[in-house]
This record gives structure tokens, C-alpha cells and sequence, in this order.
């Protein structure tokens, strides 16, 4: 099966019992969590097996990956799911883990203590230095830092540390399966899930609980643009992205999701504006502004160049006539001059810029971050340097 054909074990009307039985996501990647019935955060466990030839000896090789082993709350099920998979929990040869906290990796110590003492823990230094009060053994430990051109199992495969500081922790790493395309990001791309929801794949429901998990946990729009950066340069490109909380990710949603997270507000972002409910009244403000201003311009098009938004009411409400934001303040305006000005010639898109920058501004408001090169209005804004 090549990696672009949707795995065998995707959910069909008779989906399987996510209590009792793992899910196969991609060729030998198989999910191996619990998951009740009526939960909205759950955990995600991931085993990958490897099989090949060992290059040194000739001889058929295994490596048996275990990402994100998860709760120890969770071990029961976690241990009989990869029992089924592979005969037992002593035939695991490392665990990977992202970060620090213990609904990612507190079933490590008793694996690594009673069931696999030969597993390698592979993760960043940051992370080894709290996960190690889980009493796990340091002989055991592999950093991540020093495969960053890519780590060789024995199976002949390679697998890829993709670092992404700050999401949540600052020792956060993704690990990137070249062979199969799946990206494991840890609390990258995680959140609630409806209680409603079935099966283990995304859609585009999902991203609400999504946004709603970043926004309370990610410190700052950076870190993820950062991140997102990173997952853009892999090769091949992803194709699926298996978050540790949450639904998995594949197919246009991949895309659609990275360019929604690059662009996300959070922690940091939004704090100020959450504690103070004037920042919105301003925010209100500046945006009548701006819509007035390119009302004279575009006439009755502003309408139609706002309702092609999908994401603008997840902010704001039109009162008649009138777009009212009810959070995000800042990245509603971002949204919609960026809306305004697509496609627009500079004579347009410049003015619509200027009063946006220079009413923040004048409300003493952070500056927004408006793509003014590239839309050729650079100097209709030079004056607000000088």
C-alpha cells in the first residue's frame, strides 16, 4: 500500500470499538490509547513497528516504537493493545516522548521498570531532566539533540526529531516518520474533541477544540509559527499528523490546519485583551474605521469579501449592518484587512493599511501585522515611520 492510499482500517460505518482494539492510522502505525465513550480529552498512544534487515548482520530485524506511552492511568489498556500487536511490552525497543507532563509519559517508569528494561527513552535534554523523577533509568536515555540530521534504526528506516520549542514546553519534539509521512506532534494540533464524535479521525469540527486547547496552553503566535515553519520544510511533505490529545489529522485538513495554526492568537496574545475589556471596545473602533473607509472604496464588495470568510464568526457578529467583534480583537482586524485587500491594487489596499496601523495607534493599541509589502502599499505607509 503506498502512502498516499487511505489505510485499510479507516472507519467505516461499522467503526471499531476504540475500548478494545487498536486502530491501524498508516502501514504498521497503529494507535494504541483509551478512549471511554462521552470523553472530549483523551490520550493518544502510537506503536510503530519496523521490520527489516539488519545492515550488519543480514538478518531480519525488528524495532518496535512506542510514542507517547501516555497515563499511567492508562496502562492497562495501553499494555494489552501492544501485547495484541506484538506478543508483549518486552519486545518494545524505545519509547519516544515529547514533553514533560505525565498524561504524555507517567506509564514509562513501570514499563521501563517491569516490562521493557531494555527500551531506549528517546526525547529532548529539556525533557529527560523532569521525566527522570519518574525514577526512569538514565543509561536508557537517548537525546534527541544529536540526531538532527535524522536517527537510523536497525530495520534500515530513519526517523526524524523535529523540534518545537515552547508548544507547550520548551523541550517539546515532534518525531516525523519519513516512510510513512506521519508526523507525531505531541500537544501540537491536540484538543477537546466533541463528545459526540466518532472514530479517531479528524474533520473539520474538530478545530474548534482545537483552537480552544492552544488558546489556553501555547504561550505565544510564535512558537507556533515557528513550528509550523518546521513542519512545512519536512521531506517527503506530511501527510498525516497524529496529535497526543485529540483526533488525527490527514488528507486537505493537513494543510487547511497548518495555515489556521500559523495564524492562531494565543496565551500571550490574547491576555491582555481577556483581562481588559476596553481592548475590545478599541478593536471595535479601529474596525468601523476601517470598513467605513473601504466602503467608500469597494463599495457593496465588502460583504461579499467578508462572508467568504469560514473563520470570522468565530469571533465577531454582524449587528445589521455592523461587524461587532466579541474576542481576538486584533486578529479580527488582521483577518479582515487581509480580507479587504485581496486582490485589490495598492491605490485600495494602501489606504485600507494606513488606517488600520494609524487608528491602533492613535487608540494605543498594538500595531497590527499586516502583509503591507506584499501588497505593494509601502509607500503609503512610510510616513508613519518618520
Amino acid at each position: 500500500m503506498s502512502s498516499t492510499e487511505a489505510p485499510t482500517t479507516s472507519p467505516s460505518p461499522q467503526s471499531p470499538d476504540l475500548r478494545l482494539v487498536p486502530v491501524e492510522i498508516a502501514p504498521e502505525t497503529f494507535w494504541v490509547g483509551k478512549r471511554e465513550p462521552g470523553g472530549i480529552f483523551y490520550a493518544n498512544p502510537y506503536l510503530r513497528r519496523f521490520r527489516g534487515t539488519n545492515a550488519k548482520t543480514q538478518r531480519p530485524a525488528e524495532f518496535n516504537l512506542l510514542v507517547d506511552p501516555g497515563s499511567s492511568s492508562d496502562f492497562s489498556t495501553i499494555h494489552t493493545k501492544v501485547t495484541t500487536l506484538i506478543g508483549g511490552m518486552d519486545r518494545l525497543s524505545a519509547m519516544f516522548i515529547n514533553h514533560q507532563d505525565p498524561d504524555v509519559g507517567s506509564s514509562s517508569s513501570i514499563i521501563s521498570a517491569r516490562y521493557a528494561p531494555r527500551a531506549g527513552i528517546l526525547c529532548s535534554e529539556d525533557t529527560w531532566r523532569l521525566i527522570v523523577h519518574f525514577n526512569l533509568p538514565r543509561n536508557r536515555f537517548i537525546p534527541t539533540e544529536k540526531f538532527a540530521q535524522g536517527l537510523s534504526i536497525p530495520t534500515g528506516h530513519t526517523l526524524l526529531p523535529v523540534p518545537s520549542p515552547f508548544c507547550h514546553f520548551r523541550g517539546a519534539v515532534m518525531l516525523y516518520d519519513p516512510q510513512t509521512r506521519v508526523l507525531f506532534t505531541g500537544d501540537l494540533f491536540g484538543g477537546l474533541t466533541d463528545s459526540s464524535a466518532r472514530g479517531l479521525w479528524a474533520d473539520e469540527s474538530d478545530w474548534a477544540g482545537i483552537r480552544a486547547f492552544h488558546q489556553i496552553y501555547m504561550p505565544v503566535n510564535a512558537a507556533l509559527v515557528r513550528a509550523v515553519a518546521a513542519i512545512r520544510k519536512l521531506t517527503p511533505a506530511v501527510e498525516m499528523i497524529a496529535p497526543q490529545h485529540g483526533r488525527i489529522i490527514r488528507g486537505p485538513l493537513v494543510h487547511q490546519f497548518l495555515e489556521r495554526m500559523e495564524r492562531l492568537q494565543v496565551g500571550l496574545d490574547i491576555m491582555d485583551e481577556a483581562q481588559d475589556r476596553t481592548h475590545l471596545q478599541a478593536w471595535n473602533a479601529v474596525l468601523e474605521r476601517v470598513l467605513s473607509l473601504a466602503r467608500g472604496y469597494l463599495g457593496d464588495s465588502v460583504a461579499v469579501k467578508l462572508a467568504a470568510s469560514q473563520e470570522l464568526s468565530d469571533t465577531s457578529k454582524f449587528d445589521g449592518t455592523r461587524l461587532v467583534v466579541s474576542r481576538l480583537g486584533k486578529w479580527t482586524l488582521e483577518h479582515v484587512v487581509d480580507l479587504l485587500c485581496h486582490g485589490e491594487p495598492p491605490e485600495i489596499a494602501g489606504p485600507i493599511m494606513v488606517e488600520a496601523t494609524s487608528a491602533a495607534a492613535e487608540y494605543n493599541l498594538p500595531t497590527p501585522h499586516l502583509d503591507i509589502e506584499g501588497a505593494g502599499a509601502m509607500s503609503h505607509v512610510s510616513l508613519l515611520d518618520t
